[in-house]
């Protein structure tokens, strides 16, 4: 009799682990359908024409590949319209792209300002949760006021000549073909680092043995934390890129720690003249010490977590994308010899007379504009609509409403390569599009974002630029490029927008 009751309470075991998950399987394909057919249902008014690859994944892959993020937005244009939906990252997806609907877009972002960032787990950790960059709503506010201050171009002007100087020097240096990706990515972090730690420091550090090996060591530490901005992630598991990228995080936070630390004593033991007197020699590190804001009457700062994680955001996250402008720059005008002769008479002109050439700086802007919508350095931006009890986002009357849940997405890439209502003829390098003329205004250059989330550091980054753009092309101090032949010199986005063989040259001094 005992057996037997073993052998019903074995039967019954095995039947519930057997049966019952076939049961809820069943179950839960069942609520699945009702619920998707739901939202089918739904979607019938749902902003622009339905696409997607793949259940549930979408267009996820398509997105994300290095090679097609931006073509996948050109074909969708050409295919499914301005505006069209899918899924991305198990999540229902708006895609919006036209200059047009990316301004409407961006006007009912700032007005209701109901959109939260939209970034994966482990991007949020490499960023940090204080960063200007993850954040939202009134923190994001208060966080972008308190930043925007301490990154004003005209604050860091020796710092990016003292950098240009060393990389002008540097190529003419090299008597063979050299990658030039590489040497940008270089100028880049070296002016990040003068700037978050001065000039002066950074005299010092590059004197002393010991602190230029840290120099070093901060230049690779912060390559490997870029490479894990497009690693999965996995950084749970040893051996990857994203665990070599927080843990290359984690060194190079412990250096800007002790920066802060020597900065907060320097602050502490100055007295407010002393303080002023030295307005013009700070660097950012001593700026964002200082930043206040005075917000509902609640005076705020920044905590050392917040400046180390907005540091990560503004400075170093741009160095990737503005070197990748500068390498897309290079490439144009290695390319082009009409182009590259316009602009260094522009330059040499300025020169030959010796003072401030306005119209020189519009022309170089100009072509830098350009630049940046031939060869988008950052294809798109994506946000999620909060549920705020807010409509959602409004796309106009042709379009219709985004409800709250949805992540909506600015089609960057396909907007500034495919728009040619506000580009005309956008497949042509034209570089006079953005120069103001007496019958039209330029087009909107969406290379930096829109909305309330635009980069707040595209001044800083389009100033580096236009320095650089002025000591390559001066017929007195600059030099050409020599391209080598059989380079594969197909872009795509490593992060940052790039040919694959690096862009070897070598350089040909003007004078």
């Amino acid at each position: 009799m005992y057996d037997d009751e073993d052998d019903d309470d074995n039967i019954f075991t095995f039947l519930r682990a057997i049966c019952l998950p076939i049961i809820l399987a069943v179950a839960s394909i069942l609520l699945y359908r009702r619920s998707n057919a739901k939202k089918q249902e739904a979607s019938s008014s749902m902003p622009g024409n339905p696409r997607g690859k793949y259940p549930l994944l979408g267009d996820t892959l398509e997105l994300l590949n290095p090679k097609s993020m931006a073509s996948y937005q050109v074909s969708s244009r050409h295919k499914y319209g301005p505006v069209w939906r899918t899924n991305v990252l198990f999540n229902k997806c708006i895609f919006v792209s036209g200059s047009e609907h990316l301004h409407q877009l961006s006007k009912q972002e700032q007005l209701h300002r109901n959109t939260t960032a939209c970034f994966p787990p482990h991007h949020r950790a490499l960023f940090g949760n204080h960063s200007v960059l993850v954040t939202s709503g009134e923190e994001h506010a208060r966080l972008r006021s308190l930043i925007t201050p301490a990154l004003q171009p005209s604050l860091y002007k020796e710092e990016i000549d003292m950098a240009v100087s060393a990389f002008v020097l540097r190529c003419k240096n090299e008597k063979d073909y050299f990658p030039l990706v590489d040497a940008f990515k270089r100028f880049t972090l070296s002016v990040a680092l003068r700037i978050v730690l001065g000039e002066r420091r950074w005299q010092e550090w590059m004197k002393s043995d010991n602190n230029n090996s840290r120099l070093v060591a901060l230049l690779d530490d912060f390559s490997i934390w870029s490479k894990g901005l497009l690693s999965p992630p996995t950084s749970f598991i040893p051996f990857t890129a994203s665990y070599y990228a927080m843990k290359a995080r984690k060194r190079i936070s412990n250096i800007l720690l002790e920066v802060i630390e020597e900065e907060k004593q320097v602050l502490n033991s100055q007295d407010e003249s002393s303080r002023n007197r030295n307005q013009n020699k700070k660097c950012l590190v001593e700026r964002l010490l200082r930043a206040t804001t005075n917000n509902a009457a609640v005076e705020s700062s920044l905590t050392e977590e917040a400046i180390i994680d907005n540091i990560f955001t503004l400075v170093f996250a741009g160095t990737d994308t503005t070197a990748s402008v500068l390498t897309s720059a290079l490439f144009e005008l290695a390319k082009n010899d009409e182009l590259r002769e316009r602009l260094q008479d522009c330059v040499e002109k300025e020169e030959f007379e010796e003072n401030n050439n306005d119209a020189a700086d519009e022309i170089l802007r100009a072509f830098l504009a350009e630049v940046q919508r031939c060869y988008p350095a950052a294809p798109f931006t994506m946000r999620n609509i909060a549920d705020t009890g807010a409509d959602g986002i409004d796309l106009g009357d042709k379009h219709g409403s985004v409800p709250p849940g949805f992540n909506i997405t600015y089609a960057i890439a396909g907007t500034l390569l495919d728009d040619e209502d506000s580009y005309p003829n956008p497949s042509k390098f034209n570089m006079d599009r953005w120069l103001k003329t007496r019958d039209s205004k330029p087009p909107q250059n969406w290379a930096f974002g829109g909305g309330c989330r635009t980069c707040p550091g595209r001044f800083l980054s389009v100033a580096e630029s236009v320095a650089l753009l002025r000591a390559v092309l001066s017929r007195k101090h600059g030099f050409q490029l020599k391209m080598k032949i059989d380079q594969d010199l197909t872009f795509s986005y490593t992060p940052g927008y790039f040919p694959k063989d690096g862009f070897i040259v070598k350089v040909e001094s003007n004078s």
